[in-house]
């Protein structure tokens, strides 16, 4: 349902308790999203983005209390140097297959051979920009040369790219996979590197959705959270959200995250920290409003007291055109929106 409104509309709560208002657009094609009683501004594209992705969330699971810690093998400044990185990452996979030989520390492949030899490999096989990341199939051929299976139809159906994006819009547009998964079965999932987690978050969720069984996750190099023993969200995190408003429904109505327990650390962290900034900003804008408005009011008063007696049509006219200011000031920060709601 598209309607023209006023930011004062949604604050006012118009709709009624059983509205869901997913964005509000501005007539400069600014779009802002929810969550809780935040509004946090997002470009116009990921807005679409996120109206189509939504309906095809996956139904994820909470993580484990007993979830492995990520095994990698270098960290992504010293595998960025590596002569074959450019090339791997634009879909040569002779090069990917030249980075993951220096790299992959075989004592740790072994490893993962002998402790979870029934478990099917899936690698995060998707678009990256204009070509396809070849870095991990090439981890994953290193597993399937140990003997272990490899499911090469579980394939990335978006191209989400995140150059020069902002934290909400990489935290919002979200990965989304097609291919088989047979229920019941142990799957350890690869990727190149791993950061805040999102993109394996959503290929857990996608893979446990479908009745399979994640337990394990191993990347070729890490970034900043990958160093934690621990990417899971953790209950800091948790009641940091929650004070934050974001719920599973928050998270569900963007199709995000099925739950909160589904979120890794890193993503956990982005969020809170994006929104709290967006509080702070609201709380300080609406503080200068006030302020303002009140000194307005001063000004008033002090004009009606200094004006003579036989002014008295010069001071009716001037307490007008104040009256009339502080409306135009009101009404300069009640932009028009048009709202998207559920």
């Amino acid at each position: 349902m598209l309607r023209k409104l006023s930011i004062s509309d949604f604050e006012d709560s118009k709709f009624g308790s059983n509205s869901e208002v997913l964005f509000t657009f501005a007539e400069d094609n600014i779009a802002y999203m929810y969550f809780g009683n935040t509004p946090v501004q997002v470009d116009y594209n990921t807005a679409l983005y996120i109206l189509h992705q939504k309906d095809s969330m996956p139904q994820g699971n909470s993580w484990p209390e007993d979830f492995p810690a990520i095994i990698n093998h270098t960290s992504t400044t010293a595998a960025r140097k590596h002569p074959a990185f450019e090339a791997a990452k634009k879909g040569d996979f002779e090069a990917a297959l030249s980075l993951v030989n220096d790299m992959v520390k075989d004592e740790k492949v072994y490893h993962i051979v002998q402790t979870y030899p029934n478990a099917h490999i899936i690698y995060n096989h998707r678009m990256k920009g204009d070509g396809i990341n070849m870095i991990p199939a090439a981890y994953a051929a290193m597993f399937e040369a140990a003997g272990m299976q490899v499911e090469h139809n579980v394939v990335g159906i978006t191209n989400v790219s995140h150059t020069g994006a902002s934290d909400i819009s990489r935290i919002c547009k979200r990965m989304r996979y097609e291919g088989n998964i047979n229920q019941g079965t142990d799957y350890i999932l690869l990727d190149d590197f791993i950061t805040s987690g999102a993109e394996l978050r959503d290929l857990r969720d996608y893979v446990e959705s479908k009745g399979g069984h994640v337990v394990l996750i191993s990347t070729l190099g890490h970034g900043s959270y990958s160093k934690l023993s621990d990417i899971r969200i953790d209950i800091k995190y948790k009641e940091k959200l929650l004070n934050l408003g974001i719920t599973d429904k928050e998270l569900q109505k963007y199709g995000i995250a099925s739950k909160v327990d589904c979120l890794t650390l890193g993503e956990a962290a982005k969020l809170s920290r994006v929104v709290e900034c967006q509080t702070k900003k609201q709380f300080t804008s609406n503080r200068s409003g006030v302020q303002h408005l009140d000194q307005r009011k001063r000004d008033s008063q002090t004009m009606g007291r200094e004006i003579p007696e036989s002014g008295t049509v010069c001071k009716s006219e001037s307490s007008s055109k104040v009256h009339e200011e502080q409306s135009v000031t009101v009404m300069s920060r009640q932009t028009n929106h048009h709202k998207i709601r559920r």
